[in-house]
């Protein structure tokens, strides 16, 4: 049988990927074979990435600077990712903009529209880019990353929630739409994860222990954890599984 899980030959596009779960998803995919195409905030993080990544996976890698809060930003990032290796396989959209924090009745309504077009317009606007060459092959990948908080209340981080389920609700219509083309579209919801974006939930020792007491598994996420995760969704191995929105979260949601 071959490799369900074999990208030799494909391109994936990994939005975010200078660390964290972006970098541990793109490592993951180059070390399967694919070409990458690689984001930072800056070009100097963007190209650092890549070099560890040539190092440690032995695969061509591009980098590229993306801000994914600014449209011009994310429509440059388009082009070059596209003109890189001339077609984009996969794309994984793991940027997003920092959610403000704090009870929903404390927020304007200008910050509203700034957690929703920070949280969604720019990967949505990343896909209206990128799919049409997908859709004329009859094949892609497409993979939003989500959050626990698209699931569940939150007195903390709503906005962000709010901007994560219209996500969830993205990737639905887009699986209905691109499916027929063979595109299969998913989301990641992780729970806790050991980042830095998280690291108010694990920095504290006492934070910690209160978070993973919530935690079936009895630990916080680890990046390769999501990244086994978009390996399978953008695999032979997952294509048929198509507008899902997946926890990732030790069975905290359970």
């Amino acid at each position: 049988m071959n490799n369900l899980f074999d990208l030799t030959g494909k391109v994936a596009v990994i939005t975010a990927s200078t660390k964290g779960m972006g970098f541990e998803i793109a490592r993951a995919l180059g070390l399967s074979g694919a070409k990458l195409v690689v984001s930072g905030r800056s070009q100097e993080t963007a190209d650092a990435a890549a070099v560890r990544l040539r190092e440690e996976c032995g695969c061509e890698v591009a980098a590229f600077a993306c801000d994914i809060t600014e449209p011009e930003s994310v429509q440059r990032f388009a082009a070059d990712a596209l003109a890189a290796f001339g077609r984009v396989d996969a794309l994984v959209l793991n940027a997003a903009g920092n959610p403000p924090a704090g009870s929903l009745l404390g927020q304007t309504s200008e910050q509203l529209d700034k957690a929703m077009a920070d949280g969604v317009r720019g990967s949505f606007e990343l896909v209206v880019a990128l799919a049409p060459q997908m859709i004329e092959r009859k094949y892609g990948s497409i993979v939003f990353m989500s959050s626990r908080a698209a699931k569940r209340g939150t007195g903390v981080l709503g906005l962000y929630g709010m901007s994560k389920a219209a996500i969830d609700q993205l990737v639905r219509n887009l699986a209905v739409e691109l499916g027929p083309s063979n595109i299969n579209v998913n989301s990641i919801n992780p729970g806790a994860v050991r980042t830095d974006f998280s690291r108010m939930l694990w920095e504290n020792p006492e934070r910690e222990k209160m978070t993973v007491a919530t935690i079936p598994m009895g630990r916080i996420a680890r990046p390769e954890d999501v990244a086994g995760l978009a390996l399978l969704l953008v695999s032979g191995a997952g294509h048929y599984i198509n507008g899902q929105n997946i926890s990732v979260d030790g069975g905290a949601t359970a």
